[in-house]
């Protein structure tokens, strides 16, 4: 498999978590993505690709970055609500969290 599929698989497979953990179905968020109501269903069944546009409206509607999806490591609810987290966090109030973690973290 080369380099650009397994970065569509990986983010076909983070899709599809990210998407049975909505409570919305498939249908419904393809719908208010604006897409047509069986294009993120199709995706997620390699039955079709997705548009780059698309992919980035149907991120907007599950409220997570584009980046989650494309991402080789595996989404999980965690991740999703750290990244919920820190969108609502301010620059400094995430920079004091991470100077704290670095400070109280045990030397290894």
């Amino acid at each position: 498999m080369d380099k650009i599929a397994h970065k569509v698989d990986a983010a076909r497979t983070n899709l599809k978590i990210a998407v049975a953990l909505d409570p919305l179905t498939a249908s419904e968020i393809s719908v208010k993505a604006d897409l047509s109501v069986n294009v993120l269903g199709k995706f997620l069944r390699k039955e079709t690709m997705i548009s780059f546009a698309g992919l980035l409206s149907v991120c907007d509607v599950l409220g997570i970055p584009l980046s989650l999806i494309t991402s080789e490591q595996q989404i999980t609810p965690t991740r999703i609500r750290l990244h919920k987290i820190m969108a609502r966090m301010t620059d400094s109030e995430v920079a004091a969290f991470i100077e704290h973690e670095t400070a109280n973290r045990p030397n290894h």
